[in-house]
């Protein structure tokens, strides 16, 4: 994340108007806890907090909040605070300008401990769907992991709930597609091993096996390839 593309649309001041401060956006992404949560502690019991946004819901630039901005950076002992303390099942499906969750965020940038950390939290309320949110682009956060060949964050999500790599996104490709792309073993055979399911969809009528021979990548799929013509879409 860029951080001068963020500090032009930081408030200097509390938190008006919903905007992040930039002493409290700093103290996130740098992973300052006790900083961070004295912030926010300020502003929800501040003078002024009844005509503020309360400082866990405050957003910077594409309207990411600090549980956005923590799982960015990976900063999962931060995560567990801020859900701790201020958290609630809404937070978790809060979504930024690009409709991406705090666990879209981590997906992408393969913090496997901020993704087991908030597929945990979002287990525990009792609501699997916080995983299946979409952004704009039709991406669920195993989308994003598989795209970039996070392996350990692909794992931890279809562990949870397998029924993830079912979904296709709006272009019609499924996290398996994308993981053959990227070129992850890793990735490819946790979700033709674990997910029953899974859809090997890809576009213009491709799949996960045409991928593979695109990208130049038989062994990829090679040690898994029974189970993908056995669980896959094709």
């Amino acid at each position: 994340m860029d951080r001068r593309h963020h500090s032009i649309q930081l408030s200097a001041g509390p938190g008006d108007d919903g905007l992040m401060s930039s002493k409290l956006y700093l103290a996130v992404c740098g992973g300052k806890k006790e900083e961070a949560m004295a912030l926010l502690l300020q502003l929800n019991t501040g003078a002024h907090a009844v005509d503020q946004v309360s400082g866990i819901h405050q957003v910077c630039a594409e309207r990411n909040n600090v549980l956005h901005l923590a799982a960015d950076q990976g900063h999962d002992e931060l995560i567990r605070e801020l859900y701790a303390s201020f958290g609630d099942k809404s937070l978790l499906s809060s979504s930024n300008s690009a409709q991406d969750t705090p666990l879209h965020c981590a997906a992408r940038a393969g913090h496997e401990k901020a993704v087991s950390l908030l597929v945990q939290l979002a287990m525990d309320t009792g609501d699997q769907s916080i995983l299946c949110c979409k952004n704009e682009a039709g991406d669920t956060a195993l989308h994003l992991a598989a795209m970039f060949g996070h392996g350990a964050a692909v794992e931890a999500m279809v562990s949870a709930a397998p029924g993830l790599a079912s979904e296709v996104n709006n272009a019609g490709l499924s996290p398996l597609y994308l993981a053959v792309m990227s070129k992850s073993a890793p990735a490819v055979r946790v979700i033709t091993t674990r997910c029953s399911d899974a859809s090997a969809a890809g576009p213009s009528l491709q799949n996960a096996l045409h991928a593979a021979v695109f990208r130049g990548s038989g062994q990829l799929v090679t040690s898994s390839s029974s189970s993908l013509v056995c669980t896959s879409r094709l």
